[in-house]
């Protein structure tokens, strides 16, 4: 496989309606890339998602809309919908999503779904406020979910581990791991891996931040802010990424509010992700120009 690079300016949001936020991209074994993310209604004064969307791009700017692929009626249990993700194995995709108390999962054999046969993955204790924004994250063979949890509205958000069975569509008895409070932690998690560093990237209230290891389990060192809003992009309230690599080059999918005095209509944006020698993230500002156009071809062998 190899990139092509045209030489034409996108424009940022690349997702300008439906109102999407919390963007989970991934690119799948058909050169697509595919973006699953929550759906603002047009005129909610509230975050009140009721819907999922998918979207698919040959290019990272040009998006097509797939439609709803899970409706918060068609769960067992009631509750609004929060940051989802996908996981591909076998051919087969895994749709994982926050609702009220449970985190579930839905499946389908498309990219594109519909997913079918929600059912819960995870219901949090009782007494516990949030349990939110699974993650997926393979390490080491093995497939884990991240989420965020908090166990009252005085204490702090932590992340949690739980191992992925080999079915993608349960967790292993006993596996769930509860990680220390990490300064700066919030929601949102999502986990890759770079030289051998596990990066944790999370939202904080009007910015993206970031944590790092030597190990998914930890222990990890906040490293700050490496994305905040600015005049063009409000980011008033909640801030939600994920990170795609393309041979070497990083991509940040992002929302922001596209109304400056409401965080409750987002689009989605892309914009690049650049490092330090030593490893560190670069600040990313949001831009109007976002990403160039990608082409990404596979080698006939």
């Amino acid at each position: 496989m190899f990139i092509i690079n045209i030489g034409v300016k996108a424009q940022n949001p690349v997702i300008k309606h439906p109102f999407t936020a919390d963007p989970a991209i991934h690119q799948w074994s058909d050169g697509k890339f595919y973006l699953y993310g929550s759906h603002d209604k047009d005129d909610a004064g509230v975050w009140d998602m009721e819907d999922y969307h998918a979207f698919s791009s040959e290019n990272l700017v040009d998006w097509k809309d797939h439609g709803v692929v899970l409706r918060n009626s068609e769960t067992p249990w009631s509750g609004s919908f929060w940051a989802p993700d996908t996981a591909k194995k076998n051919g087969h995709y895994y749709f994982y999503f926050p609702e009220g108390d449970h985190i579930g999962v839905a499946d389908s054999d498309s990219p594109t779904g519909p997913f079918n046969n929600p059912r819960s993955l995870y219901k949090m204790p009782d007494g516990y406020v949030q349990a939110h924004d699974p993650c997926v994250f393979k390490y080491k063979g093995k497939n884990y979910l991240i989420i965020s949890e908090r166990k009252s509205l005085d204490s702090p958000f932590y992340p949690v581990v739980f191992t992925l069975t080999e079915t993608m569509d349960q967790i292993v008895p006993g596996s769930k791991e509860e990680l220390p409070p990490m300064e700066g932690f919030h929601e949102g998690p999502f986990l890759f891996e770079r030289k051998g560093k596990v990066y944790m990237i999370g939202g904080g209230y009007a910015s993206l931040r970031y944590w790092m290891a030597d190990d998914l389990f930890g222990p990890y060192e906040y490293m700050g802010d490496f994305f905040k809003g600015n005049d063009t992009f409000t980011i008033s309230k909640t801030a939600h990424g994920s990170v795609l690599e393309l041979e070497g080059q990083y991509y940040l999918a992002y929302h922001y509010d596209i109304f400056p005095d409401g965080a409750y209509q987002r689009t989605t944006c892309i914009d690049y992700m650049y490092f330090n020698e030593d490893g560190t993230i670069k600040l990313i500002t949001p831009t109007r120009a976002g990403v160039k156009p990608v082409v990404v071809e596979k080698k006939i062998r």
